[in-house]
């Protein structure tokens, strides 16, 4: 353990052009996956939002996939396609499938305090769509 210690310790004092050439291991080589989807076919974004008691985000659907992370409240995902709903409570995240429509609606007395994040295809021209009058 000491021995794995110092080799550590010796890669992190070491100067930057033996740091620029890390050696090859199975346990850092890229899983398959990765390998076959290059960093910059997808984007992500991510944004903050907070819904009054009682707010929405409006109908919306988008090419990629959807996250919703709440910090504070809670908050009803619906899927108009499908008709599933999940409740979403604090420090809880729900995903939404792309392609479909969906409404989250702020439940309770509290605000809802949320992160967004949307993973969509790099190529995509609009990452999301809302219903008009929504």
């Amino acid at each position: 353990m000491r021995l794995l210690a110092w080799v550590a310790l010796a890669a992190c004092v070491s100067s930057a052009p033996a740091l620029a050439a890390p050696l090859a291991s199975p346990l850092t080589a890229p899983p398959a996956a990765a390998a076959e989807t290059p960093a910059d076919s997808v984007r992500i974004a991510m944004r903050q939002e907070t819904l009054p008691p009682g707010g929405k985000l409006a109908e919306h659907r988008q090419e990629g996939e959807r996250y919703l992370f709440v910090v504070s409240g809670r908050l009803k995902v619906s899927n108009l396609v499908t008709g599933d709903e999940q409740i979403v409570e604090a420090g809880k995240m729900a995903a939404e499938q792309p392609g479909d429509w969906h409404v989250a609606e702020a439940l309770g007395a509290e605000p809802v305090s949320l992160y967004v994040i949307d993973r969509t295809p790099a190529e995509a021209a609009a990452a999301t769509v809302s219903r008009a009058g929504n």
